[in-house]
């Protein structure tokens, strides 16, 4: 029998931050996309490129300009502590081509870094550039691609660019807190001071609609059912502003960016979030991302609970047989997917709830990533149980994203998700 003495507990361990004190596992992007993403196949003597986020605004009729945020890893010892050094060791390269996924150039050029448009900051390289726009397309990728010459090693990010700027956050790009470069996250801190502006400063009157929203998690992988999460969302009020002009946004919930105060359509939405975001920290909020591992009778008894911080410490405590220690370890890793997640996948809805985010807590980061056109597909190593898994997203743009992707689902992927969904509950999926 659990001592009563015991409840709470659990929750109280995760609510002190040691899931912030947890280091994540290292992941790296092995002759492919440097995406923050794919496990770390060996551990290698030489810096490696761990992510790559982007972001870009239109500069005029001729030109966008790039920005890029560059994490490496094993720095320690290497000599890579300078733009300088950054230059001479990796041949930078950018190229632009079709959007139907045909490895065809249409235009590509060399990348030279300098004081002038690079910044290193610690592990992490922040670089701007401009590139030409092609007149005759209406969009492209965009590859950016950084050659290890001494390690015959490529890492590759892919960047879908709108030339017509059909979405305001490529006209007038958001930045935060004073920032000389746009941010890479789609979410900002309630109360955070940010400011949307376009590179010449021309002030021009623009529209950010707060919505509330109950949106729901993913389906699973074998789910046949179709829906709409953008029907969960309610408008609550339209705020109109210059470009340019500082906003602070003390609310939060869903915003969307927009050209006109009438309808939505090819808007950006980005979370306003408290402190503590990408982590939950409220009970209730702790609750919900359990749904990929439960069933619906668990669901249903943690929700309709009045007594939240005692329901879970007992939904973990009976998952594991009253093994305290166990409990203690699910918590931590799963909880840190979930923090994970959100950091990676978040748009105009938490992480987690997105189909990627519920990919990557169940099963973790892909051992590869391929991405052509639209399509991006996430492959998992033959292991001792299983074959090789292939999970592949669709590029699919709604009112609020251009970021938004879906998964394929078959039934067939049963075979592996529930094992999976049964390594968490017997604590056999422990980082």
């Amino acid at each position: 029998m659990i001592q009563k003495s015991y409840l709470h507990t659990l929750l109280v361990f995760l609510m002190l931050g040691f899931l912030s004190a947890c280091k994540v596992q290292k992941k790296t992007a092995v002759n492919g996309d440097a995406s923050a993403l794919q496990r770390n196949v060996k551990k290698d003597a030489e810096p490696l490129i761990s992510a790559i986020k982007t972001d870009y605004i239109l500069k005029d009729s001729s030109m966008i300009v790039m920005y890029l945020k560059v994490d490496f890893e094993n720095t320690v010892g290497s000599g890579l502590t300078s733009v300088a050094a950054i230059n001479k060791k990796f041949k930078t390269n950018w190229a632009y081509n079709p959007v139907g996924g045909i490895k065809e150039k249409l235009e590509s050029g060399r990348v030279e870094m300098d004081a002038n448009n690079a910044e290193l900051d610690g592990n992490r390289l922040y670089l701007k550039i401009e590139i030409p726009r092609l007149r005759e397309y209406s969009e492209a990728i965009l590859a950016l691609e950084f050659i290890d010459l001494s390690a015959s090693r490529k890492f590759t990010n892919q960047t879908l660019i709108d030339f017509n700027g059909t979405r305001p956050n490529h006209r007038y790009g958001l930045f935060v807190n004073g920032s000389n470069r746009p941010t890479f996250e789609s979410f900002v801190l309630a109360g955070t001071p940010i400011v949307f502006k376009s590179i010449n400063g021309t002030p021009q009157t623009l529209y950010l609609k707060r919505y509330s929203s109950e949106s729901p998690a993913a389906l699973s992988p074998m789910s046949t059912s179709k829906r709409d999460d953008l029907n969960g969302f309610v408008e609550d009020e339209t705020i109109s502003f210059k470009s340019g002009e500082t906003l602070n946004l003390s609310k939060e919930g869903t915003y969307v960016l927009l050209d006109s105060s009438e309808g939505v359509n090819n808007g950006f939405g980005f979370l306003v979030v408290n402190e503590r975001y990408p982590r939950l920290t409220q009970v209730e909020d702790l609750v919900e991302p359990l749904i990929y591992m439960s069933t619906n009778d668990e669901i249903k008894a943690l929700k309709e609970t009045e007594k939240f911080k005692e329901s879970l410490d007992l939904y973990f405590l009976a998952m594991t047989a009253g093994k305290e220690a166990l409990a203690k370890q699910i918590i931590k890793s799963y909880y840190r997917r979930v923090e994970k997640a959100n950091d990676l996948f978040t748009t105009y809805k938490e992480g987690w709830k997105t189909d990627k985010g519920m990919i990557y807590l169940i099963l973790g980061p892909p051992s590869r990533i391929q991405r052509s056109g639209q399509r991006e597909v996430w492959l998992y190593a033959q292991s001792a149980n299983f074959s090789e898994i292939i999970f592949t997203f669709y590029r699919k743009q709604n009112q609020f994203s251009e970021d938004h992707y879906e998964l394929v689902r078959y039934p067939e992927y049963g075979a592996y998700w529930y094992p999976f969904v049964e390594a968490w509950r017997t604590g056999s999926v422990l980082e």
